[in-house]
């Protein structure tokens, strides 16, 4: 029998809203790290210029990203929508991303494809109507009721101009009520890619991916990629917290213990982003772990297009209200222009070609040259 979309069911919408809210609190609240996973960027060393041979004033962050001109190659990686409190929370961000010329994206809408009184926590063009936004939508729910005529809706009721179409096995499987048929959908990536108006970015959600899955994402129609490495807030550990705080029944069994090692699961952001940038001429988002610039910078000389912060900014805005996550991205910002400064690399286009200014160590280097993928 066919499963019927969830958008007709409103006991799932209810759920999803609960979900949602959910998750934003774990985010805030709890340690959703791994123990003893990081980014990786810590295994490369940048190597400096003695002399920039060029003036610190005229370095600039502007950049190209899916044919826009941002003022740096930040943005916010998606994170809520879906339950009511989530407007606010993305209308600040909007208003403070419009402010500072970069992109932003929301949390998956599937639970406002369920339920239409949901759109205005995801409509954040009305408080900001010049940000570039990145609409959401999890490919597996292809499998599971929706189809590309609902990611297309996703796109035209919050006037996105382009869509992540998310990839989450893991977090999927850890899940309570996680949708886990992965079947035939490489072949509906390309059908959304073919479709859509809009660009699309293919993007993991912190179990990094291979060159290898990058260069099909390419394939199937990409216009970019988002990596979403291991190294930074692990959902399936959310869900994990989820599971515990709730009491729920899990359709793939029993949660793994938060010390299991299975959770260290994934490709680091560093060793996806060198992957990627190496073997495929995709443009590259950097997103896992990047709560310092200098791991920004790092991910740029590897040729990434666009770095993703999330959860720094959620946090600072529960904390510090808008001010503070435009006064921390400001910040953010010139710490990578100081960086730029100090590897002589006066714009963002000869910053992304300076890969060999960074030397792999220890791990990453093993990495590397296990996969073949030194300089």
């Amino acid at each position: 029998m066919a499963k019927t979309k969830e958008k007709n069911n409103n006991d799932n919408v209810f759920h999803l809203k609960s979900r949602k809210a959910h998750h934003v609190k774990i985010v805030v609240e709890e340690d959703v790290s791994v123990e003893g996973q990081t980014n990786f960027f810590e295994y490369f060393d940048i190597i400096p210029s003695a002399i920039p041979d060029i003036d610190f004033e005229e370095v600039s962050t502007e950049t190209k990203f899916l044919g826009k001109t941002f003022s740096a190659p930040i943005l916010i990686a998606g994170m809520t929508g879906g339950y009511p409190e989530a407007k606010k929370i993305n209308q600040a961000i909007a208003e403070v991303c419009q402010d500072l010329n970069i992109p932003m994206g929301v949390g998956s809408q599937r639970a406002m494809l369920a339920d239409p009184s949901l759109v205005e926590t995801f409509d954040v063009k009305k408080f900001a109507p010049d940000v570039f936004l990145i609409g959401n939508i999890g490919l597996v729910q292809l499998n599971y009721g929706y189809g590309v005529d609902d990611a297309q809706r996703a796109v035209d009721l919050i006037n996105a101009d382009a869509i992540a179409v998310h990839v989450n096995a893991f977090q999927e499987l850890m899940q309570p009520e996680g949708d886990t048929n992965f079947k035939g959908l490489w072949e509906k990536m390309e059908e959304i890619c073919k479709t859509l108006s809009v660009p699309v970015i293919g993007k993991e959600v912190g179990s990094g991916m291979s060159w290898q899955d990058v260069l099909r994402m390419q394939e199937a129609g990409c216009s970019a990629v988002d990596v979403g490495g291991a190294g930074g807030t692990s959902w399936p550990k959310i869900e994990i917290l989820r599971h515990v705080e709730e009491k729920t029944k899990k359709k793939a069994g029993k949660p793994l213990p938060l010390n299991d090692p299975l959770l260290k699961w994934g490709v680091p952001t560093a060793l996806a982003t060198w992957e990627a940038t190496t073997k495929t001429n995709i443009p590259i988002i950097s997103t896992g772990g990047m709560y310092h610039p200098l791991s920004a910078a790092k991910a740029l000389l590897m040729g990434a297009k666009m770095v993703g912060i999330a959860r720094p900014v959620l946090k600072i805005l529960i904390e510090k209200g808008k001010e503070g996550v435009k006064e921390y991205l400001e910040e953010y910002i010139l710490n990578v222009k100081r960086i730029m400064f100090l590897v002589g690399a006066k714009n963002i286009e000869q910053m992304t070609s300076m890969k060999w200014r960074l030397v792999p160590w220890g791990r990453a280097k093993d990495w590397l040259e296990v996969r073949k993928l030194l300089l």
